[in-house]
């Protein structure tokens, strides 16, 4: 999902996750309208990584199985070494038993979002949702999490917010929004040889704000 400030994109993700209905057509999920599906069976499907990740008062390891305290110590360790936040969390006072306020006391290098893509593939949902979660990081913190994200990427449908254009080139569908309305669909190609919309942010930059 792509497209200016005010476009639309956050608006429809928030549909999709039924923070709230559509007051007219629908959203299907394999073919089912999704207000035909449970809220909480719904959002059980759907993992979110994004910019603003939400800590608790609690452990490096109560964060990350939040809301699946069923998983053991060891599955929580797997997901953190996937999410390339063991190497951090390893070297923390106490280790996952380390105490994060509820401002958040992991800022460095991307921590934040390394703890939220530990929490997705601990979830191993089957939709996952990126508000594109490495647009204020620094080059090597952005690798660490871009490298963590193409593996959580595998045999799932993934939406992307997308704030810089060079990281969804190869999606395989780009929906530019503008004005909350659905301006032009297609590849990172097809797009560019439109001349429209996308083609213009393209040659922008490839970066613009949310």
């Amino acid at each position: 999902l792509v497209g200016q400030s005010r476009s639309g994109k956050s608006t429809l993700v928030n549909l999709i996750t039924r923070f709230y209905d559509a007051s007219s057509g629908q959203i299907l999920l394999d073919g089912k309208d999704i207000l035909s599906l449970e809220r909480g069976f719904l959002r059980e499907q759907i993992a979110l990584v994004s910019q603003k990740v939400t800590l608790f008062d609690d452990s490096v390891a109560a964060n990350i199985a939040y809301g699946h305290e069923e998983h053991d110590r060891q599955a929580i360790i797997a997901a953190a070494k996937a999410a390339h936040a063991w190497e951090f969390i390893e070297k923390l006072p106490d280790g996952l038993d380390t105490q994060i306020d509820e401002n958040g006391n992991l800022r460095p290098g991307g921590q934040r979002q390394r703890i939220a893509i530990a929490r997705a593939f601990l979830k191993n949902a089957p939709i996952l949702i990126f508000d594109e979660a490495t647009s204020a990081l620094d080059n090597q913190s952005e690798q660490m999490i871009q490298q963590a994200m193409e593996t959580l990427k595998q045999n799932r449908t993934v939406i992307v917010i997308a704030h810089r254009l060079s990281t969804i080139e190869n999606a395989n569908n780009i929906v530019v929004m503008q004005q909350g309305k659905l301006v032009e669909q297609g590849n990172h190609s097809s797009l560019l040889k439109q001349k429209g919309v996308y083609s213009q942010l393209y040659n922008q930059g490839q970066e613009f704000n949310e």
